[in-house]
């Protein structure tokens, strides 16, 4: 159970027996864990953690004073696996961060950093998250920190953000240290600091809570950094029996819940008065939530009435639907991927508010001996059919990967996207040899999941995400609106992209039902904490429109046609986000070019 703290912080006064109950018959028992050798904590069975006392939604005091939120709650399912009891003591971070310096608390949530390896010991990573700089619409964007021309920004003292800003040591940033987090986007609101730069989660989340309209995250995604449990050196056997604790509970889908409720949901909770709790709930569920329901239909009943007429039987034959014409085309595409023949192309992705260059969506091309060049909707289906995606879905993430390592250094982060189905993330060892070929990375992976089938094994999907971004991969949910898109696998994949269909995009400028569509996915996916990226922009003029609309990234034959990848590596090295005049037509290449 959550115990009381000792008044420099408070945990749950009731018991959460339930919550061990339901572990112990998901998980099995677990062996208690012995005290200290120092006896520095001085209940047998006790895990102490520390906290900041405002620091929504991850540690805080709610309005009863009781620490909640979803550290809080993940530390709980931590103690109750170990079968110890939980003591939690939220205070001011400084303080805190010297108690667990001084042996008083066993466990801090926070991001890793080196110098705090030198502090303290740490566990695996918990989740993979990242900063912002926050503003005012009118304020200038910033691509990187670097790129910072002056200013005042406003930080929490001792946090990431305050040792990122003292390190880059520029005398023309004025660092403006506060409490906590909320008060720096207080002192934006105010004009009292130009920006606010807070881990992108909590900015919404300050945002929304704060009502403090006019505020905007004017950069891509910076100091991405994991978060992990920071554990005293007095401590080190607490560090496996905390990764052991982890592990199970990602297995078992409560890590994953935990995030979703908390952080990957639209409205997050802990008020503590249980009345203003419901009826908060209530208006969500009765607003926000019928709302993002009708959004939903409203896609569906699109993307239904927009679906291609059914290919007549020659056509299907040549897509998959023909059972002879299916063996010969899956029988050529594992030789294809056997021998390295099957190629890709790179359609490059630009950010709306800095115009840099961020990366590159990954178009599987094949050069069929026979049928000339196909496109991936003419055997992407035949391989869903046959069970051959997966063993596709490595190749191109392992070539991808391979390529991007000649991708030079732009100075800002980049990101390759390779495609998975949702159904994919299903399998376990698919998901392993994706980790292992994504180890030492030095450019970013995002795995754009398809609804092309409605999901067959959700709860095997929702394991896999935990490990993913533990190891630094993100998310997207791709041709959002016009798949299997729900409420229900946004709260299962809690995205870090939402990637709106073409289908909305391309007619956006003629047509007020997209617009309404385009600007409520936008609004969806920024409440769900998510970057938002429109696909399938053809001219500066929707691109515009998508700018002030406040998406984030964007990619398009009106921004840059798919592109050989050695033409990609020189577009990065040329233009540096400036649209080229002109861009070659689309190209494949061979990927046993790149061996």
């Amino acid at each position: 159970m959550i115990m009381q703290g000792d008044g420099k912080g408070q945990g749950r006064g009731r018991p959460r027996w339930w919550w061990q109950v339901l572990l112990v018959l998901a998980l099995g028992l677990h062996p208690a864990l012995a005290p200290a050798a120092d006896g520095a904590s001085s209940t047998t069975g006790t895990l102490r953690l520390g906290g900041d006392a405002n620091y929504p939604p991850y540690h805080f005091r709610n309005a009863r004073g009781e620490a909640d939120g979803f550290d809080i709650d993940l530390a709980q399912a931590v103690a109750a696996d170990l079968g110890l009891d939980l003591v939690v003591e939220l205070g001011d971070w400084a303080e805190t961060l010297e108690r667990l310096d001084r042996g008083e608390l066993d466990a801090v949530p926070m991001f890793w950093s080196a110098e705090r390896g030198r502090r303290f010991l740490f566990s695996e990573p918990i989740l993979l998250r990242h900063h912002a700089l926050f503003g005012h619409y009118e304020t200038p964007a910033v691509a990187s920190l670097d790129a910072l021309a002056g200013g005042r920004v406003a930080v929490q003292d001792a946090g990431l953000a305050w040792e990122a800003l003292r390190d880059l040591d520029r005398p023309d940033v004025s660092i403006v240290g506060l409490d906590n987090e909320g008060d720096t986007l207080q002192l934006v609101a105010s004009g009292g600091a130009d920006y606010a730069l807070v881990p992108t989660g909590i900015g919404y989340d300050a945002i929304r809570r704060s009502d403090l309209h006019g505020l905007v995250a004017l950069s891509p995604p910076l100091l991405e950094r994991k978060y992990v449990y920071a554990i005293r050196r007095g401590r080190p056997d607490l560090v496996p029996l905390v990764n052991g604790a982890l592990e199970r509970l990602g297995r078992s889908g409560v890590q994953n819940e935990l995030y979703v409720q908390w952080i990957g949901s639209p409205v997050m909770r802990g008020s503590g008065d249980a009345a203003a709790d419901a009826a908060a709930r209530t208006d969500w569920r009765t607003t926000d939530l019928a709302g993002a329901a009708l959004l939903l239909a409203g896609l569906a009943l699109l993307a239904w009435r927009r679906r291609p007429a059914r290919p007549g039987p020659a056509v299907a034959a040549t897509r998959g639907h023909g059972a002879p014409a299916d063996a010969a085309l899956v029988a050529g595409l594992r030789e294809a991927i056997a021998d390295g023949s099957l190629g890709f192309a790179l359609q490059p992705r630009i950010d709306l508010r800095s115009g840099h260059w961020i990366g590159a969506e990954l178009l599987a091309r094949w050069e069929h001996p026979r049928l000339g060049t196909l496109d991936p909707d003419t055997f992407v289906p035949a391989a869903e059919q046959a069970g051959t995606i997966g063993e596709m879905t490595l190749y191109l993430v392992r070539h991808g990967l391979e390529h991007s390592r000649d991708w030079p250094d732009t100075g800002h982060p980049l990101h390759i996207s390779i495609n998975v189905s949702a159904n994919d993330l299903a399998d376990a060892q698919l998901v392993d040899a994706i980790i292992e070929a994504s180890a030492g990375s030095r450019i970013g992976l995002m795995l754009e999941i398809t609804e092309t089938e409605v999901m067959r094994e959700p709860e095997h999907v929702a394991s896999a995400l935990p490990r993913l971004r533990a190891c630094g991969i993100r998310i997207s949910v791709d041709d959002f609106g016009a798949g299997h898109s729900s409420l229900v696998n946004l709260r299962r994949l809690a995205p870090d992209e939402l990637k709106i269909d073409r289908s909305f995009v391309q007619p956006l400028l003629e047509s007020r039902s997209d617009q309404a569509i385009v600007r409520a996915s936008i609004d969806l996916g920024h409440e769900l904490g998510a970057r938002v990226a429109a696909e399938g922009v053809e001219d500066d003029a929707t691109r515009a429109w998508l700018l002030d609309a406040g998406c984030d990234a964007a990619q398009g034959f009106g921004i840059a046609r798919p592109l050989p990848p050695g033409e990609f590596v020189a577009l990065l090295r040329s233009c540096h986000g400036v649209k080229p005049a002109s861009i070659p037509g689309e190209h494949f290449v061979n990927a046993r070019l790149l061996q």
